[in-house]
């Protein structure tokens, strides 16, 4: 398996509040290499003067604290499916609750909260956990699968047929969110799992890239690209390319036989 992330400030916002994450889990525990074991995470941080990079920012470390001391907790985590989904969901609302609490407690960070989309990869199977309007797709046998449902008015109005996919996309109230962490006392997540075969890519991407490229241009870039990269760089340069008014974070992940890991 190899991985990337990237983030960029775009070319408006006068700060960068997404954040993001890969960790090999295998490596900071310590545990059997013969199996692969990796946390994926990028955030959408909301909020005003900083509070939107705290929120994301501590979306990530409280996130990633909780799964690092639980994970050898969970027994068979390579069979046991409902164990990895508690996991999950229990790290995003412990998160939620840290976050809340900040944000209560610190005026300058009141209203404060973040979006986030998880993977989990534990051999071959991705574990997933969604709040907000963050993505991720599956990329297999040139087909792109969008794996999360966006959190936001305007997927519900789409859902409902109250408007059409098309209208959608310079909808004015494209940038409302429905579901995010941090901004009220409980959060539901969403959660899933899916098997991944050796020669899947996955995208992990704010939605400064995805309110700009369809999906389908998306999968081309990654397609067209040598190395991930040079992959990371063309996704992020194309949104800029298109104006760039939010900030932009990739994550790409190659499952592969082999290969080392690359971050960063």
């Amino acid at each position: 398996m190899r991985f990337i992330g990237k983030s960029d400030i775009g070319l408006v916002r006068k700060a960068n509040e997404d954040n993001f994450l890969c960790l090999n889990i295998c490596e900071e525990l310590n545990l059997n290499k013969n199996i692969s074991i990796s946390l994926f995470i990028v955030a959408d941080g909301m909020g005003g003067h900083n509070a939107g990079e705290i929120a994301s920012s501590m979306a990530i470390d409280e996130i990633k604290a909780f799964i690092k001391n639980n994970f050898t907790k969970l027994g068979d985590y390579e069979t046991n499916e409902t164990e990895v989904h508690n996991l999950i969901c229990d790290a995003i609302i412990y998160a939620n609750d840290k976050i809340y609490k900040k944000a209560i407690m610190d005026s300058s960070c009141h209203g404060m909260g973040t979006t986030l989309s998880l993977v989990l990869i534990i051999d071959k199977t991705i574990y997933i956990g969604h709040v907000g309007d963050s993505r991720i797709y599956l990329i297999r046998n040139n087909q792109i699968i969008r794996l999360t449902e966006d959190h936001s008015l305007v997927a519900e109005l789409v859902k409902s047929g109250t408007i059409k996919p098309e209208e959608a996309v310079r909808h004015p109230q494209k940038n409302v969110i429905t579901r995010a962490i941090g901004t009220e006392y409980s959060v539901d997540t969403d959660s899933g799992h899916h098997n991944i075969n050796d020669g899947d890519y996955i995208v992990l991407c704010t939605d400064g890239l995805s309110n700009l490229l369809e999906d389908e241009e998306i999968m081309n870039i990654v397609f067209d690209s040598v190395l991930l990269d040079d992959a990371c760089d063309n996704l992020i340069n194309t949104a800029k390319a298109r104006g760039g008014h939010d900030n932009i974070t990739v994550v790409l992940i190659q499952i592969e036989k082999g290969g080392e890991a690359n971050d960063r």
